[in-house]
């Protein structure tokens, strides 16, 4: 049996995080974050800041084209958003350079579940729109964590079904598990954290049940109206209950619809599909 949480604490992507990637982090913690420290951290890192850009001209934020620094990013989106975006876009920039259409195709899909989770979280607030957007970005980070540090063993049925089951009994730890050890490695603030982990079962997450169910939602929601490769999740009666209960009906299901189509474009230029 792997020893996963020892693996995550050793891998050596963690141990050598960017000190732009730290310090954007940091900001994220904290609640005084200025506009002016904020836009000087990121412009300190060209590639995030130039993907942190290209987030913002996206149609889900509604300013497309409108957006050429870092500083007009911060104007029309807010700061929180602008900081979730940032660690996000950190966070794929240190794991999955140069990787194949498959990884790729993964990182769209998580970004796809990123903006329904954003929709989601305007229908029935239960945290800002910007945690919820990072929370569905990164809701499959542990998948990319066990493809890091098994790759040959987990290719082998990374996109397949029955994944979780797979990955208990090879490695005695699921995605979302191995998600959450790495986020904690990392230092991600506890709601994003609990939304990644329990987003295949959102009910033990307690006080963060909202982010998660969001997160959870916005996954199912994804195997419905996408045909990406990367979902891992089937929508059924479980995921229909939870969808009920929340208030949402089938005009949000179209309106979700209806923006990714509006995003296609911009999705396989970002993730050079």
């Amino acid at each position: 049996m792997k020893d996963v949480k020892g693996d995550i604490k050793r891998l050596k992507n963690v141990a050598t995080i960017p000190v732009v990637m730290q310090r954007i982090m940091e900001a994220l913690s904290r609640d005084d974050t200025s506009y002016i420290e904020l836009s000087d951290l990121i412009s300190h890192d060209q590639s995030t800041a130039e993907r942190v850009v290209a987030v913002a001209n996206a149609p889900y934020f509604g300013h497309p084209g409108m957006v050429n620094s870092i500083e007009q990013a911060i104007l029309l989106l807010g700061i929180d958003m602008v900081k979730s975006i940032a660690v996000s876009m950190a966070v794929f920039e240190m794991l999955s350079r140069g990787e194949a259409r498959d990884m790729k195709n993964f990182w769209a899909h998580a970004y796809e579940v990123a903006i329904i989770s954003g929709i989601l979280c305007e229908k029935v607030p239960v945290t800002a729109s910007g945690v919820c957007f990072l929370a569905g970005l990164l809701h499959d980070i542990g998948r990319v964590i066990f493809y890091t540090l098994y790759r040959k063993e987990y290719t082998e049925f990374m996109f397949k079904e029955g994944l979780t089951e797979f990955e208990q009994e090879r490695f005695g730890a699921d995605h979302a598990i191995a998600g959450m050890w790495f986020l904690e490695k990392i230092m991600i603030p506890e709601e994003i954290v609990y939304g990644v982990r329990y987003h295949h079962g959102p009910s033990p997450a307690g006080k963060h049940q909202g982010i998660a169910t969001t997160v959870y939602l916005a996954e199912g929601i994804a195997s419905m109206v996408s045909l990406r490769k990367g979902v891992d999740s089937t929508w059924d009666d479980h995921y229909q209950s939870a969808f009920q209960e929340a208030g949402l009906n089938d005009s949000v299901l179209e309106e979700i619809k209806s923006l990714l189509a509006e995003e296609a474009g911009m999705i396989e230029s970002f993730f050079g599909l």
